[in-house]
């Protein structure tokens, strides 16, 4: 399990004296600088003896003649999307933690991994980090250790035993909309999976959840690939018109899509949710705006927020922290869900009661 590091943080005299050089062919090494004269052998010496000590060049240091920032607070941008819940989060994390006078960066590079992106965040010096286990893992752990992060936070779809870790599972959002479906009576579910790859991966875990929601139940799901315009759910909207066995309840990946679906079925005619039941996920800033206002699964963004900083807070006090809780993931109902309407005989049957009982029809009968 990760904890800080207790000694000091190895130095450049540490590479050279690892390296078998002087602390100039080091500078010159890791500095990259130009007519050095430094054979490749030297620079093989010098560039092995620093992963292995986990060395990177001090940027607080050099900051005092490049005016270069040395990060108090560091989150990585992850290399899969983990959906708009945890965006609001983190982003809520990053702008209280700047507002207590820490320097936090939301850094976007997503390329490196392992040891490779370790040596790149380490050499900022930040005090804390919050890295995606995909990205971040128990090599890159012990190199941020090693450089000197007092607090980390390895979060993904399940708990890391090599770090303070913050699972996002993804299969709930998908099981719990499909039961608030099930739970109103719908029994033909379809579930709408965006085309981005960077969404792909947790859109599958929520389709899984909610594939086993339906099975437990003895309901149908089906599948409908689409990116989160209304465009591109068009020729689908229309031809769920024409389906005898159309799905009166549909799953979306996240809450754009669910908003694409709703307006392309009400330019195609279907009512929502007269017709047909529309749930997504993530609980978008639009989504109680919406018309109709969208029912969705999330988890408060702000609890999770401060779970992080009180972590945070935690571990640069010295006290050991090994999980961080998610809050509660929950459907929050709206307008955009209901009850399945009835066969179409059964249908029509309840319209002409609906018209016998109406005020029009009484008066009309009380004339004649």
């Amino acid at each position: 399990m990760f904890t800080p590091q207790v000694v000091k943080a190895p130095t450049s005299n540490d590479v050279a004296l690892a390296a078998g050089v002087s602390r100039a062919t080091v500078s010159f090494v890791l500095n990259d600088k130009p007519n050095s004269r430094v054979s490749d052998d030297t620079r093989h010496r010098v560039l092995e003896a620093a992963r292995l000590l986990g060395y990177t060049p001090n940027s607080a240091a050099r900051s005092l003649a490049s005016r270069e920032l040395a990060w108090g607070f560091l989150i990585p941008q992850p290399a899969r999307d983990y959906g708009a819940c945890v965006d609001r989060a983190f982003e809520r994390l990053l702008t209280e933690t700047a507002d207590d006078g820490t320097d936090a960066v939301w850094y976007r590079d997503r390329e490196q991994t392992g040891a490779e992106a370790a040596q790149l965040w380490a050499r900022y010096r930040p005090e804390a980090v919050l890295a995606e286990a995909e990205r971040c893992d128990e090599v890159a752990t012990e190199m941020l250790r090693l450089a000197g992060v007092r607090a980390l936070v390895v979060y993904g779809s399940a708990s890391v035993e090599y770090a303070p870790s913050l699972a996002v599972p993804q299969e709930p959002f998908g099981r719990l909309a499909a039961e608030h479906l099930l739970e109103l009576g719908h029994r033909r579910l379809t579930f709408l999976l965006p085309t981005a790859d960077r969404a792909l991966t947790s859109a599958h875990e929520r389709l899984r959840g909610a594939a086993d929601a339906a099975s437990a139940a003895g309901a149908t799901l089906t599948t409908t690939n689409a990116s989160d315009t209304a465009g591109s759910l068009r020729d689908w909207a229309h031809a769920w018109r024409f389906e005898p066995a159309a799905p009166t309840g549909i799953i979306a990946a996240d809450d754009r899509l669910a908003m694409a679906a709703i307006r392309a079925l009400t330019d195609a005619g279907v009512r929502v949710p007269a017709d047909a039941s529309v749930i997504g996920a993530d609980d978008h800033a639009a989504a109680a705006e919406f018309i109709p206002r969208l029912t969705t699964v999330a988890f408060p963004s702000d609890v999770l927020a401060e779970a992080l900083l009180d972590a945070f807070a935690q571990m640069r006090a010295g006290t050991r922290v090994d999980r961080v809780r998610l809050p509660a993931i929950g459907v929050i109902r709206r307008e955009s869900t209901a009850p399945p309407a009835p066969p179409a005989p059964l249908r029509r049957l309840a319209d002409r009661r609906v018209a016998a009982n109406s005020p029009k029809h009484a008066a009309s009968e009380g004339s004649s």
